[in-house]
């Protein structure tokens, strides 16, 4: 009789979701009143695509981005920019 090849321990917990496999528990959070509509929406959402909150939310946002004036989005570049080095700043 051989011996049963022996497997590999399964690992605790969810494995990494964010893009490049980041740990989403290492995002900052945000907390955000809703009106309560658009709240359910959001819930119903997320259940009928199967995809989560913070996922359609960063989608969301990139979409607005992507279809703003070019001038607006330069902007946004420039804000972006001086927030990171200010966060930098004070880290």
């Amino acid at each position: 009789m051989m011996p049963a090849p022996k497997r590999k321990p399964a690992r605790q917990g969810r494995p990494p979701v964010g893009p490049g496999g980041q740990k989403v528990s290492d995002y900052p959070q945000v907390m955000i009143r809703l009106p309560r509509e658009t709240k359910v929406t959001l819930d119903a959402l997320s259940a009928l695509t199967g995809t989560a909150i913070w996922r359609l939310i960063d989608q969301a946002i990139e979409h607005y981005v992507q279809h703003m004036p070019q001038a607006q989005r330069r902007l946004l570049v420039g804000v972006r920019a001086r927030r990171a080095q200010e966060r930098k700043a004070r880290d």
